[in-house]
């Protein structure tokens, strides 16, 4: 499935799959993220969507797309600067790859794992 953008007199074809690799690849490379969380009821959903699952919602509206990630972290980080260098990788990664106005990116800290256990 794709999603269009207008940009100028030109139209951009997006596919939905990318945006969401785009911005889990983006959250991942961050030290501290230990991976996106995945809920255990989705585990239906799962089997037949890649995206489902991936711990990354985009709800695209006409003001720009809003960003949710569900990440866990190590236990040993500062949780606040974590957060800010994901926001922040991924609204790069975005605007230097994909033609979306980014509105929010909200990032949701569902568990955390000691570094050891790593």
């Amino acid at each position: 499935m794709a999603i269009s953008s207008i940009n100028g007199d030109d139209n951009t074809y997006i596919n939905k799959n990318m945006v969401v690799s785009i911005i889990s690849l983006a959250t991942k490379e961050i030290p501290g993220v230990v991976d996106m969380f995945a809920p255990k009821r989705l585990f239906f959903r799962r089997l037949f969507s890649s995206n489902a699952g991936k711990g990354v919602k985009v709800k695209y509206t006409k003001s720009g797309v809003i960003i949710d990630l569900f990440v866990v972290v190590k236990t040993d980080i500062e949780v606040s600067e974590v957060v800010y260098q994901i926001q922040q990788n991924v609204k790069n990664s975005m605007s230097s790859l994909l033609p979306l106005k980014i509105k929010a990116i909200n990032v949701h800290i569902r568990d955390a794992e000691k570094a050891d256990t790593l």
